[in-house]
């Protein structure tokens, strides 16, 4: 994997990350894009390379927490 795609990657583990503390904290309808990105250290812009909304990132949760129970 090059570094360009390594970065990449921790972007958006990093935003998962954020999303997923801020959630159990504070639950989703409390949690703002602002939040997450500010959580995450990355440019607003940069969660929009990834996700679409909120909903968008919180599939992604699920879909990583259940992929995990499986």
């Amino acid at each position: 994997m090059g570094k360009l795609q390594e970065n990449k990657l921790k972007k958006r583990q990093a935003l998962l990350d954020a999303a997923y503390e801020l959630f159990m904290e504070q639950g989703a309808g409390k949690t703002s894009i602002d939040n997450i990105v500010t959580r995450a250290r990355v440019a607003k812009g940069t969660f929009y390379l990834y996700f679409a909304d909120k909903d968008a990132i919180a599939q992604a949760l699920i879909w990583r927490i259940s992929e995990g129970l499986f």
